[in-house]
């Protein structure tokens, strides 16, 4: 009896251990790119809403601190215009850097499927006599 469900056990864990390592390509472009894709475009956004771009923008043509008068408005305009650039590059910055990591994910198992199969192409080369 204890010999049976051993073996049912070690059976089992077999199984699901082989059935899972052929379902992790298969997760890390559907479901895991989705969820990286998803991380990416939202640590954007959430910059972009962090840096206020569009509020800079709305109110690029308002005088800042109540200065209604020709130099308050020139400083004001000019001033919320280099904010505006600035944080636009580096919003622009930051969407590479995700896209970069994006591409990253979609290329690591690629990356290590290949050097795993160099380095069994090479142990096998070597094993030759």
């Amino acid at each position: 009896m204890l010999r049976s469900n051993t073996l049912l056990a070690v059976k089992y864990l077999a199984v699901d251990l082989a059935l899972s390592v052929l379902y992790f390509p298969v997760w890390w472009y559907t479901q895991g790119m989705a969820r990286a894709g998803a991380y990416c475009a939202g640590t954007v956004g959430n910059a972009a809403r962090s840096f206020g771009v569009r509020h800079w923008l709305k109110n690029l043509f308002k005088p800042m601190f109540g200065q209604y008068d020709i130099a308050g408005r020139i400083i004001s305009f000019f001033m919320r215009l280099a904010m505006m650039l600035y944080y636009s590059v580096v919003l622009l910055v930051l969407s590479v850097i995700m896209l970069a990591l994006f591409l990253a994910w979609l290329a690591i198992p690629v990356f290590i499927g290949y050097n795993f199969f160099v380095q069994f192409i090479g142990v096998i080369k070597t094993a030759r006599p």
